[in-house]
Parts: structure tokens; C-alpha cells; sequence
């Protein structure tokens, strides 16, 4: 916003105001676009994530499988049940993506699998200020939910941030076991066992329960990006960028922000999508300026959402880019099997709540529950499995089908402020 008005001051008012990025980049645009409306008028993203805070959500997922599976029962699974129960492309994807929960562990030096690392400070901040469970548990702690806990809270008596981490009723490996992938005992073996983690991000044997008012106020204050605010007005348009083998910046993210904006408008008409390594960056570029100048010379009383599709070029649709000179013109889908030219080229994975039946969307952080149906799984389950299926899931499985719990839209221009008992959620209007 100051940039902005500053800009202003200096040259006058702009024609429009476009954003791009790649990355913290894509996720800045969209997090400011749809939570901030008006600052922008088109972005342009690649190797996108709808959010911040769906990293380490869905890492967290996966450091609870890696950890099941390398300490709690090393031997039950073979590697590529494993994976089949992580959804990634394979271990090394999983393992990436499972070391992206060291984003919300607090305890330094923590000893997990390869590639982990916790608690991680810029060395600007001197040691004695940092948290340590032990040496000093009244210090500043590194994690996305103590960054920001003016929104997720704070714990009543430590005054850490709350977290809305939560993995009640979640069925890991559920299409794994109606797949074949794995057996009734295996499932059963993983979910009794998988457990959660505390306020310190240790391994505990029960399941996470995410606090209900940091859940609340994490949509309320676009901590998920939803779609249902500036992003539903502006041409959003993501150009690019693939690898689905490491280092976590995965297909399966981009998709989840498409379907963010059909959830929460009805259609993407205002989503372009392309996909590869080798897009022409001031093609995309040059078809965005042309959109939204379109849109920006269009006075009529159509809403903003209606010229946003209205006016998107004729050209630009989706596809993909096998090489610089070379584009595919197709709709882009959610899938690892080569059905299109473009899933042939460019296959997608997924993650492990969406293996356990849940969206693409990543967006339940605490899914309602409902009770066990055994329609919903394609094996048979023996009768003392089934008892124990029912004892695994005591208040029932997740039911996908309803919105999460507390789950609601951004409230756009937000603010936070303290309150003597908490915090307290105050909108405002620019």
C-alpha cells in the first residue's frame, strides 16, 4: 500500500497495477490480491502455492508418515506402499515436502529424517533471545504460527501462537486401501499408530486437535487464500514452472489454487494455467497487459468478475510448453496418468490428505466428522477389523463433502488487535 501511494505521489495515478512472482512471489500476489482488493489488477505467478501456510500443513502430514514409517514400523510397508500412502511422485518428493514442517517446529536441532531441519533463525538474532524447550522456554520461537500470532492467538499461558494444525478423522492411505495398494491391516496399523504432535511439534500419540479460534480467524484473515476476494475481480494468470521429484514446489499446489476459485466463484474464467519448464516469460507477459487493459477500458455496468472473463484474449488459454516454440493447447487436469499431451509431459502427484480423501484444495484444516460407513471402502474389512476399525476412528472419519470446521471466507482489509483476555478480530474499511 505505501509503495503504492508512494508511486502515486511521485508520477500520478497508474492505468493499472500488476504483480508477479515465482514462488514467495506467486504466493505475495495472490495473498495481496485477494485479501487487499484494489491494489492490484492482474497477477502474474509461477511455481506457485495458494499459500504460505499450506507448506507446512501438508508437511506435516507427511513428517507424521515418515515418521511412522522410519521409527513407529519400519517394517510393515514396502517403499512404494509408503508412497502410495504419501501420494507424492516418490520418497524423495515425500521426504522434500515432509521437511517443510520444520517451518513450524520451534525446538532447535531436532533429529529427524534426512534433510530436516528446525527452528531455523537468522544468525542476527542472538542465541540467548531464542527459544529453547529446556535452556529457555520464555524465548522468541521461529514458527509461522508465533510470526503472526496477533491472527492464529495465543496460548493462554505460555503465550505461544495456537495452531490450527489438525488431523482428527483424517483416514491416511484410504485410496491406497481401496486401491489394492495396501491391506485392511495395514490401514488400520498406520491410523492407529500415526498419532500427532504437541505445541512443541514433538510426536505425541494422539491425534492433533487444531485450536477452533486460530482456524476461524486463519480464513477470516486470508491466511488461506480462498479466492473469494480480489482474486475473484483480476485476471489471474499462472505461467509456469514444473518439477513434481523434489524440493517440494509441486504440481498439485496450482491446482489447488484453481479449484480455491471455482469453490468460492462458481468458475475460473478468470485462471489461465500453463504448464512447463520452458514458458516465454514476456509472451505471458504481454497476453496479461493486453488483459487487463481490456478490462480496464470496459465502463460498462458489468460486474468486475463478468469483464474479467469477458475480456480475456481469445489466445490465451490453457496449455503447456514442451520447449520454448512448442505449445500445447489443452485444459490442464489433475492427474499422473498420460491421458493428454500434457500429463504425458508434465504427470502430476498429489499429498497425503488427499490420498486420505480429501480436496485438491487443501483447505479443511479440521474436517467435520461423520460416521463409519463401509460403503466408502471397496475391500472387506474381517469382523474383528471391523470393531477396530470403529475403535481407531471413536467420533467418526472425516466427512469431505461439508465445509471444515469454522471454515469461512476472507474478510478483505482486515486488522487484529490485542485485548486484554486475547485477541480480538476487527474489520476495517480504507
Amino acid at each position: 500500500m505505501m509503495g503504492k501511494e508512494h508511486f502515486i505521489e511521485t508520477f500520478g495515478v497508474p492505468t493499472y497495477t500488476l504483480s508477479t512472482g515465482s514462488s514467495g512471489g506467486a504466493i505475495t500476489s495472490e495473498g495481496v490480491g485477494n485479501t487487499f482488493p484494489g491494489l492490484f489488477d492482474g497477477i502474474l505467478i509461477s511455481n506457485a502455492f495458494p499459500d504460505t501456510l499450506a507448506i507446512p500443513m501438508s508437511g506435516a502430514d507427511g513428517h507424521l508418515l515418515a515418521h511412522y514409517f522410519t521409527v513407529t514400523n519400519p517394517a510393515g510397508f514396502t517403499v512404494d506402499q509408503q508412497v502410495a500412502v504419501s501420494g507424492y511422485k516418490g520418497q524423495q518428493a515425500w521426504y522434500d515436502a515432509a521437511n517443510q514442517s520444520g517451518r513450524i517446529d520451534p525446538v532447535p536441532g531436532r533429529v529427524d529424517i534426512p534433510g530436516y531441519s528446525s527452528a531455523v533463525w537468522n544468525a542476527a538474532v542472538p542465541v540467548a533471545l531464542r527459544y529453547n524447550p529446556v535452556t529457555n522456554p520464555g524465548g522468541a520461537r521461529p514458527t509461522m504460527f508465533d510470526w503472526v500470532r496477533n491472527i492464529y492467538g495465543r496460548a493462554p499461558v505460555t503465550g505461544f501462537g495456537l495452531s490450527p494444525f489438525d488431523n482428527v478423522g483424517i483416514q491416511y492411505g484410504l485410496a491406497a486401501l481401496n486401491s489394492g495398494a495396501i491391506t485392511t491391516t495395514q490401514f488400520l496399523d498406520l491410523n492407529q499408530s500415526i498419532g500427532g504432535v504437541d505445541q512443541d511439534f514433538n510426536y505425541v500419540a494422539n491425534r492433533s486437535v487444531g485450536d477452533a479460534g486460530a482456524i476461524k480467524r486463519t480464513y477470516q484473515a486470508g491466511l488461506n487464500m480462498d479466492g473469494s476476494g480480489g482474486l475473484r475481480d483480476i485476471p489471474v494468470f499462472d505461467m509456469g514452472g514444473y518439477n513434481d521429484t523434489s524440493g517440494y514446489h509441486y504440481q498439485w499446489y496450482r491446482f489447488a489454487i484453481r479449484e480455491r476459485l471455482r469453490e468460492a466463484n462458481g468458475d475460473v474464467g478468470n485462471h489461465v494455467m500453463w504448464r512447463g519448464a520452458s514458458v516465454p516469460q514476456p509472451k505471458a507477459w504481454q497476453l496479461l497487459n493486453m488483459w487487463v487493459l481490456a478490462v480496464k477500458q470496459d465502463h460498462s455496468s458489468l460486474t468486475d468478475h463478468q469483464k474479467v472473463v469477458l475480456h480475456r484474449p481469445s489466445v490465451l488459454v490453457d496449455g503447456c510448453w514442451p520447449s520454448t516454440s512448442q505449445f500445447v493447447a489443452e485444459p490442464q487436469t489433475l492427474s499422473s496418468a498420460p491421458n493428454t499431451t500434457c500429463n504425458t509431459v508434465y504427470p502430476s502427484w498429489t499429498n497425503p490428505r488427499f490420498v486420505a480423501g480429501g480436496p485438491i484444495q487443501a483447505n479443511r484444516y479440521k474436517c467435520q466428522l461423520k460416521p463409519i460407513n463401509l460403503a466408502d471402502y471397496t475391500v472387506t474389512f474381517p469382523p474383528a477389523e471391523i470393531a477396530r476399525l470403529s475403535s481407531t476412528f471413536p467420533a467418526g472419519v472425516c466427512d469431505w463433502s461439508k465445509p471444515g470446521v469454522n471454515q469461512t471466507g476472507v474478510v478483505t482489509w482486515p486488522s487484529f488487535g490485542p485485548s486484554p483476555d486475547n485477541l480480538v478480530f476487527d474489520v476495517t474499511t480504507p
